[in-house]
């Protein structure tokens, strides 16, 4: 009868937890925020509050619950504020409860977060089996200090229950931990999905109308540079020439990456240096920078070799150092790194600038957004499946009103 009660109890447990994966799957799939983590957290609450309330009996005197696993799912997937929040609502319950000692229950909790600082880059980055892996260790963990407290206190005949319970916890936490990374991986698809989508309506636009487009705009220019000699015109009228004829050269540009994302991608490749190509663009580059007031320098490493196609390279870095240059309207420094770790080249672009906020960091790349008044965003799409061509990957880092660094890494 007692095992029965006991595998009721282990079950009940089980689906108390399973709240948090379902109340993730909903939240996380229509919005992201604030708001939705602070509804996590609260549902994360609910749960510890429940398995601490409705504790599996083991032996006489030893009482387990799963107070871990909120624990550790509001430390990794909303951050240590909400892992601390959490922590200080189990010790208030356990308080209320008179669940054990709080001071020994603050001390261990104290000492898993240390342990949670040390892994949390790890894990954020690592790949689901790897964050199986810290959830199992870190359980495996628990379950030998509870082993050792069985055996001190005359209960090892009664251990078997402990496994039991210690493997139902691993698999229930694993499969929280499963179910969460799961609905990650379909939204980034989702989302992958849209934004093809939105690729592919502006490929057909920019292959249906483009040429179109350009064909009288090439006329218009061409009257328009004839007009600007004539010897009659006022001087409002010259400005007013001038002026069309510079948007008629950024509508020029903005047609051009248009029919670059229309155009197939070129497969050629060819390993070539990659330290020249960046010293050529900063050479470029650099009267540019000087027009902006921008002091421009550049530390690069020799013999940096990679494998793909060089006029594209070269169009990645002089986007991006332009980009990087517009971003500093008062001036400024800009700095270009290339240099080699771990058999990656790596390239750093620095600059002062106005920097951008978080979630103008997430909306980067998009179709039809960008930070400029003027801008498409297309340049930056481009850019982005550039180094995806050249199996390179990118980290940007920006922080309002400081400035922003680009960095790139590509395979030797």
């Amino acid at each position: 009868m007692r095992l029965k009660v006991f595998v009721g109890e282990l079950f009940f447990h089980f689906f108390i937890m399973m709240i948090i994966p379902l109340v993730n799957n909903i939240l996380y799939k229509h919005k992201k925020g604030l708001q939705t983590n602070i509804a996590f957290l609260l549902t994360i609450l609910v749960a510890l509050f429940l398995t601490m309330s409705f504790p599996v009996r083991i032996v006489d005197g030893m009482e387990f619950d799963l107070k871990f696993i909120p624990v550790f799912i509001a430390f990794f997937y909303i951050g240590p504020l909400a892992g601390g929040v959490t922590i200080g609502v189990l010790l208030g319950i356990s308080t209320f409860l008179e669940i054990g000692n709080p001071l020994v229950i603050f001390v261990n909790y104290l000492i898993m977060t240390a342990l949670f600082w040390s892994v949390s880059k790890f894990y954020q980055r690592g790949k689901i089996l790897h964050k199986l892996s810290v959830a199992i260790l870190s359980y495996l963990l628990i379950t030998g200090t509870r082993s050792i407290a069985f055996i001190q206190t005359g209960h090892a005949n009664d251990i078997i229950h402990l496994l039991w319970f210690s493997l139902v916890s691993i698999v229930t936490l694993s499969t929280i931990v499963y179910l969460i990374e799961t609905n990650k991986v379909q939204l980034l698809m989702m989302e992958q999905l849209q934004n093809a989508d939105k690729m592919n309506a502006i490929s057909q636009l920019a292959a249906s109308v483009a040429h179109e487009i350009r064909n009288p705009m090439t006329s218009i220019r061409g009257f328009m540079q004839m007009m600007k000699d004539e010897v009659n015109l006022t001087a409002n009228q010259k400005m007013f020439i001038l002026v069309s004829l510079e948007e008629l050269d950024r509508t020029h540009h903005i047609i051009n990456d248009f029919l670059t994302l229309a155009r197939p991608s070129r497969h050629e490749t060819e390993a070539f240096s990659l330290s020249r190509v960046v010293s050529d663009v900063s050479d470029f580059m650099k009267p540019y920078a000087v027009m902006s007031n921008v002091n421009l320098t550049d530390d690069i490493e020799n013999d940096l070799f990679i494998k793909g196609n060089l006029n594209e390279s070269k169009q990645l870095f002089m986007n991006i150092v332009k980009n990087g240059i517009e971003a500093m309207p008062s001036g400024g420094n800009l700095r270009i790194l290339a240099y080699q770790n771990s058999g990656f080249a790596i390239i750093e672009i620095n600059d002062e600038g106005i920097g951008l906020s978080q979630a103008q960091l997430k909306q980067l790349g998009q179709p039809y957004y960008s930070t400029k008044t003027k801008g498409t965003g297309i340049g930056l799409m481009i850019c982005f499946d550039i180094i995806k061509r050249l199996k390179g990957d990118y980290h940007i880092d920006s922080n309002e009103g400081i400035g922003t660094s680009f960095k790139m890494k590509f395979p030797m």
